[in-house]
């Protein structure tokens, strides 16, 4: 299996920065049986349902009320040319699309409640492991559909070592006994208030041209590097978006048939940090559908759909 890396002297002068307070706003997910992922992202998850249509698609936050949505549900619709269409054949193909999207809690204790919920719930649940990654502690879980899912908390900035414009990060084992110390007597309850999407991660072909796209293109900086991944945010953060080629560099372009990521987005504070965006992804070909005052879609070099909006 080839996987490509990065020659850091091959990287363009980056000459456009994205707003550094730049967010994941949400991930849209296509899976293959509505009900059954919803019964997991609600009972052993704790989001709420904002609103549903039908058996087609459900939107899905930490209150299920006042705060906008982190993750829109859609039923894998047959491909219009192939009646033959099979989600779990799709699922199972190597393509450009998601290795992860990452839940963002607000505090440790939190991550603490909802490891030992899911320790309670393991048969339901597919355990991919548990990570000290320096910058942050990780529990990595699979959804019905063998969707990736990171849920993590932060630590201080005050502790992340930086090497000029380089973040040091690792995979480390969790130290989970002392984890568990800060577990509340209430227990999960769900996500909290201040969950967000923290990042996504992504598979992709090359990590040249995706290097291109996110930190040339879309202005990220890129923060940290591995022979075969790449890592880049706005601002000061660890990361929002990584991508790498563990798939390889031989995989299918990303499919809004797939079951899998649909699409992300990434949020702007400013109507002029959006209008500053529309500008430089037109100025390089990655003009945008849909776009309307507010928002618009473009695609990365994988055909991957990302959402740009402002709020």
């Amino acid at each position: 299996m080839n996987m490509s890396k990065i020659n850091e002297s091959l990287i363009g002068e980056q000459h456009f920065k994205i707003g550094s307070s730049m967010k994941i706003g949400n991930v849209s997910l296509n899976v293959t049986d509505l009900q059954r992922s919803l019964d997991f992202y609600e009972k052993i998850l704790g989001f709420k349902v904002v609103s549903k249509i039908s058996d087609e698609g459900a939107l899905l936050s930490a209150d299920g009320n006042s705060s906008p949505h982190l993750i829109e549900l859609l039923k894998a619709k047959a491909n219009t040319d192939n009646d033959t269409f099979n989600p779990l054949l799709v699922t199972a193909s190597r393509r450009a699309g998601l290795y992860h999207f990452a839940i963002l809690l607000p505090e440790r204790k939190h991550l603490a409640d909802v490891l030992q919920n899911l320790r309670d719930n393991r048969d339901q649940v597919y355990f991919d492991g548990l990570a000290d990654h320096l910058v942050s502690e990780s529990i990595y879980i699979r959804d019905p559909d063998f969707i990736g899912i990171e849920i993590y908390r932060d630590r201080p900035m005050t502790e992340w070592n930086w090497h000029r414009n380089r973040i040091e990060m690792a995979t480390l084992p969790l130290n989970t006994k002392n984890l568990l110390r800060e577990s509340t007597d209430k227990g999960w309850k769900g996500m909290p208030s201040k969950t967000t999407i923290g990042h996504v991660h992504l598979h992709v072909q090359d990590l040249t041209k995706a290097t291109n796209f996110y930190h040339e293109i879309l202005g990220l900086n890129l923060t940290a590097t591995l022979p075969s991944a790449a890592f880049f945010a706005a601002g000061k953060y660890h990361h929002h978006i990584a991508v790498n080629t563990w798939l390889g560099t031989e995989i299918l372009p990303a499919s809004p048939q797939s079951v899998g990521l649909n699409q992300f987005s990434i949020d702007l504070t400013s109507r002029e940090e959006f209008q500053r965006a529309v500008k430089q992804l037109s100025r390089y070909g990655k003009g945008f559908t849909d776009l309307e005052e507010r928002s618009g879609f473009t695609y990365d070099s994988d055909g991957i759909k990302i959402q740009v909006r402002y709020k």
